[in-house]
């Protein structure tokens, strides 16, 4: 009898365990929370994520319950940290989550290195976006699933700035990313980190006086009401990384994760399909209604004055083997 009684113990003991360890198995209910850090009128942003969201419900057949939350829960480093600790499972993450994770390899999100998107695709699609890869997977708990085009990131203020010359002083926006604050800083700004959803604030009160963004967010946070100078210095070729938790991916069947994998690559290409036109639409709009100048600039001579922040962040921040790299893809 003591021997029946203990085999039924373990029995129920095993059974309890799997249900517990495997969540993700077939049939059972996967709760995803997915984050923006940017606000919910931007539409090719809010167009990706729900996408994604219908996507993952209706393919799993209701399996997956997807959650979206934007900027009111926090800001891109609140949002990625939390998503890097499985608080969120699918992000919507700038620069700050590679510049942070994939410090080694992430080439891509300096300013004024890659001169347009055939570069950056290059390198995405190469050993470096593989070893990105695989660092922010390492160092953050991340593994970046697609990419959606932001634009080029541009500079903003309210005053013309065609060459550095005129940069010189200005206070800055931009993110908490350590190489962008090592270029402005020698080319003559006075580069500030402040959190993107009070970026607007900053800018009417004077605490900063400049920021740099693609069309697409200068337009849905009205800068433009602030800002009245576009500067066309197409710093970086700019991507939002769409990331999942590692733990999270790891613990999905083979089929989920598929699933997981075509939904987010298939957002991401229709919204990446969306962001030249938008933003070609957005730069009339605010040419023609808002006051907005967009100015041309001495590219080269951006390009020259970053030069030495560039060689130094290449020399004591990027991997022995990222100068290789680049050399096939750029020729630098």
């Amino acid at each position: 009898m003591k021997k029946t009684v203990g085999v039924l113990a373990s029995v129920i003991l095993l059974v309890t365990m799997v249900a517990v360890a495997a969540p993700a198995l077939a049939g059972a209910k996967i709760d995803v929370t997915m984050v923006m850090h940017n606000a919910r009128t931007e539409e090719i942003v809010w167009g990706i994520a729900n996408r994604i969201k219908e996507s993952l419900e209706k393919n799993t057949k209701g399996e997956m319950a997807v959650r979206l939350l934007g900027p009111e829960v926090g800001g891109e480093r609140d949002l990625m940290e939390g998503t890097s600790r499985n608080e969120f499972q699918i992000m919507q993450s700038g620069d700050m989550g590679v510049s942070t994770y994939g410090a080694k390899y992430a080439v891509t999100t300096v300013p004024f290195v890659f001169p347009g998107y055939e570069g950056v695709d290059k390198a995405y699609n190469g050993k470096l976006g593989e070893k990105l890869n695989e660092a922010m997977i390492k160092n953050g708990n991340l593994r970046i699933v697609g990419l959606s085009r932001r634009g080029a990131r541009l500079l903003t203020a309210n005053k013309p700035i065609p060459s550095p010359a005129e940069l010189k002083g200005l206070k800055l926006r931009v993110p908490e990313i350590k190489t962008w604050v090592e270029v402005w800083k020698e080319i003559g700004a006075l580069p500030t980190p402040v959190a993107w959803p009070e970026v607007f604030t900053a800018l009417q009160t004077g605490v900063v006086n400049g920021q740099e963004n693609p069309v697409l967010q200068i337009y849905e946070a009205k800068l433009y009401e602030v800002q009245k100078y576009v500067m066309m210095t197409e710093h970086i070729s700019s991507y939002f990384h769409w990331v999942v938790n590692e733990k999270f991916y790891q613990g999905l069947t083979p089929a989920n994760r598929k699933i997981v994998e075509d939904a987010i690559k298939s957002a991401t290409a229709w919204g990446s399909g969306k962001q030249g036109e938008k933003a070609a639409e957005l730069r009339a709009n605010m040419e023609k209604n808002h006051g907005v100048k967009f100015i041309e600039v001495d590219k080269q001579k951006f390009i020259a004055a970053a030069r030495p922040a560039i060689d130094r962040i290449a020399s004591e921040q990027w991997a022995p083997e990222v100068k290789g790299m680049l050399q096939e893809i750029v020729g630098k």
